[in-house]
C-alpha cells in the first residue's frame, strides 16, 4: 500500500514537472516577453531540447519506465541549464528538468528499474 501511494506521488511529480515545462514553453514561444519576435529556427530548438523531453518523461512516468526519465533528463539538461542562469521567469526550466532527474531517482529507490 505505501508503495502504491509513493509511486502515485512520483508520478504526480513527473506529470506536474512535464506540463509545467511545455507551459512554460508556450509561454517562451508565444508570451516572451525578452523578445520582440521569435524565429522559426527557436521554435524547432525549443521544442526539441525542452517541449519533446516533457513528452517522453511523461510516456515514462505513464509506462513506469525509469531509463525514459533519464534520457528525457539528460536530454533537456543542457537548455535546461542555459534558461537557469538567464533572469526571469525561464528560470523554472532548470527546476523542472531537476525534477526530471528527481522522478528518475524516486523510480530507483521504489525498485521500478524498467
Amino acid at each position: 500500500m505505501e508503495q502504491s501511494i509513493n509511486l502515485t506521488i512520483i508520478k504526480l511529480i513527473g506529470y506536474v514537472s512535464s506540463l509545467m515545462t511545455v507551459f512554460l514553453w508556450f509561454i517562451f514561444i508565444f508570451i516572451n516577453p525578452y523578445a520582440e519576435v521569435t524565429n522559426q529556427s527557436s521554435i524547432i530548438i525549443s521544442m526539441v531540447m525542452l517541449a519533446l523531453p516533457a513528452g517522453l518523461l511523461a510516456i515514462g512516468v505513464s509506462l513506469n519506465r525509469s531509463p525514459l526519465m533519464l534520457l528525457a533528463f539528460i536530454w533537456s539538461f543542457p537548455y535546461s541549464l542555459y534558461m537557469f542562469l538567464t533572469p526571469g521567469i525561464f528560470r523554472l526550466f532548470g527546476i523542472t528538468s531537476l525534477m526530471y532527474l528527481l522522478c528518475f531517482v524516486l523510480f530507483r529507490i521504489i525498485k521500478i528499474r524498467f
